[in-house]
């Protein structure tokens, strides 16, 4: 039997199969086709040759990346391990000069005995101080001293020194890097490693201390003498940091000091920290520059740390990114009466490092609202400004005003109630006000309308029982009219005659007493030629507009005055 099952051949394997294929043909030629991610920082001119692998160089003052190669590639790194070693050293034991270290005759084991691995001479069993040993490990890079040191603070376990190391790294932000040795004899494929950018964070957290900086400045150290019968007399070390030594071809004022690392799997690598004339800071790391050295000459190493920081120091400085006695921008006021701008000025000047005479690669974004109110006071804070350098991120900046500005009452006010007419309150009390007066209109004419209707409903009811008294009236003011018309024609013809007949006064006086006399209708009779005021108010007076005019007939027409005594 086969320790394995044949998949018999099918259609649809012989699909699946070339799909597989294909996918994996895809991933490949994206992996190997894909571009490499952008590198920051400056581009090195003509005439500046790097030999190194990686690298990685950083202004500490502003944090701007100035240049990189390959920095984030995982390398062997040598004896730059042992800037961890010393950080871990410095950072947990208070009193380094008061501090011994026993070298354990334990420790003294191949890589560390084979013949050319650097050391600082500390013979097995040996009891040194912390501060000493810092020297051994940093001056002349002594691998003994490195193993000493980790042994002492992993409490007499390299495993739980290794463990802290990798910590301590990880607490740094280094994502390519893994410790498994204290001095760097371990090479990448033995799991100890790290890339030019961690090694930068692991060095520049070590340049925080000043007697780190002190120890690695030092061109010669002088170890005291111990109760080792080998060293009853002092000694010297000497610094591998051939940067420092004013009389080699390679040495630079500016260099402060730092730690080389050489193996032949690891290349020559060199950490450096300088400082120029004006006072600015960079910190730089070369990782893989060829192994051989030409004869008579020094490390590539040095050779392209000197190129890159003769390079930077040439043709960049740190200065101010914004002036702070001079407006950046300007911003409407609003309720003020006596200016329509107001001058921002940046709060600080940002200092970073900018191209010599050249500033058109800094770019500036503002953030600041379209006007500000007043009052406001000089100092307030109005915005911000965001500079970038090359796509790198500078800093943000508070932006303040430059002046006070003092409100004007009566623009405010106009403004408060501009803003109130416009708002969505006064609209919403507006169409609710026209609905309401709308509804109120329409209400209050149905009402009316509807009393009118009542009104004439109950006018037409009554008609028929007010039809004979309006036709009585009528016929009442009529016969009223006519009599007094008569009597008017008789008193007339009267005084133009030259005498009455006999028996005309006892008629005329009776006819006197009957329009004196009350009517059966209520009214009375009036003298001669004298209207009634009864008569009068009552013919002055209108009809009901609702009362249907009198027939106008001979039964609405007493003419009982006329008979025969009238005349």
């Amino acid at each position: 039997m086969f320790p394995f099952s044949i998949i018999p051949f099918s259609a649809g394997n012989f699909y699946m199969k070339n799909r597989l294929a294909a996918f994996l043909c895809l991933i490949f030629c994206v992996t190997l086709f894909a571009p490499a991610a952008a590198a920051a920082g400056y581009p090195l001119p003509e005439g500046v040759e790097v030999t190194a692998q990686a690298a990685y160089f950083i202004n500490l003052d502003t944090g701007i990346v100035m240049f990189e190669r390959g920095a984030d590639e995982a390398r062997s790194i040598a004896s730059l391990t042992k800037l961890m070693t010393a950080l871990l050293l410095v950072e947990n034991v208070g009193d380094l000069a008061g501090t011994p270290i026993v070298a354990e005759r334990s420790l003294y084991v191949p890589p560390i005995t084979t013949p050319g691995s650097s050391n600082a001479d500390i013979r097995p069993g040996e009891t040194v101080s912390a501060l000493n040993m810092l020297y051994a490990m940093m001056l002349p890079s002594g691998n003994e001293a490195a193993e000493a040191v980790g042994y002492y603070l992993g409490n007499g376990n390299l495993n739980n020194f290794y463990a802290l190391m990798n910590a301590r790294a990880a607490d740094l932000g280094c994502t390519n890097t893994h410790f498994a040795s204290t001095n760097g004899l371990q090479e990448m494929d033995e799991g100890n490693y790290s890339s030019a950018h961690d090694v930068a964070l692991i060095a520049a957290a070590c340049w925080k201390h000043e007697i780190f900086r002190t120890v690695v400045g030092t061109v010669t150290y002088q170890m005291p003498a111990t109760d080792n019968p080998s060293h009853t007399a002092p000694y010297n070390i000497q610094n591998t940091n051939r940067m420092l030594v004013s009389s080699a071809g390679v040495y630079r004022s500016y260099i402060r000091g730092m730690k080389t690392g050489s193996t032949e799997a690891a290349g020559r690598c060199f950490a450096s920290v300088a400082v120029n004339d004006r006072g600015e800071t960079y910190l730089g790391v070369v990782l893989g520059t060829p192994w051989d050295v030409p004869p008579n000459e020094y490390a590539y190493s040095f050779y392209d740390t000197a190129n890159i920081y003769d390079w930077l120091f040439a043709n960049f400085s740190v200065r101010p990114s914004i002036d702070i006695g001079s407006p950046v921008t300007e911003i409407h006021v609003n309720y003020c009466s006596d200016l329509d701008t107001l001058m921002l000025y940046p709060a600080d000047d940002l200092r970073t490092v900018l191209p010599n005479g050249d500033d058109s690669l800094l770019e500036k974004t503002f953030d600041v609202p379209e006007s500000v109110d007043a009052p406001v006071q000089m100092g307030d804070h109005i915005g911000t400004v965001t500079l970038t350098l090359n796509g790198d991120l500078v800093g943000t900046v508070d932006l303040i005003a430059g002046q006070d500005v003092a409100r004007n009452d009566f623009l405010y006010a106009l403004a408060q109630v501009k803003a109130f007419l416009g708002s969505l309150y006064f609209r919403v009390v507006c169409i609710l006000t026209v609905i309401f007066l709308a509804g109120y209109t329409l209400l209050t004419l149905w009402l009316h309308r509807r009393g009118k209707n009542r009104r004439y409903a109950g006018a037409h009811g009554g008609t028929a029982r007010q039809g004979a008294s309006s036709r009585q009236d009528a016929a009442s003011r009529r016969n009223a009219s006519a009599r007094q018309d008569a009597m008017s024609r008789q008193n007339t013809t009267s005084r133009q005659g030259s005498g009455l007949r006999q028996g005309d006064a006892p008629r005329q006086s009776d006819a006197l007493r009957r329009n004196a006399a009350p009517r059966p209708d209520g009214t009375r009779g009036t003298r001669t030629g004298v209207p009634d005021p009864h008569a009068a108010r009552d013919d002055a007076w209108p009809a009901d507009p609702l009362s249907p005019p009198a027939a106008d007939d001979a039964d609405d027409f007493d003419l009982s005055f006329l008979d025969d005594g009238f005349f």
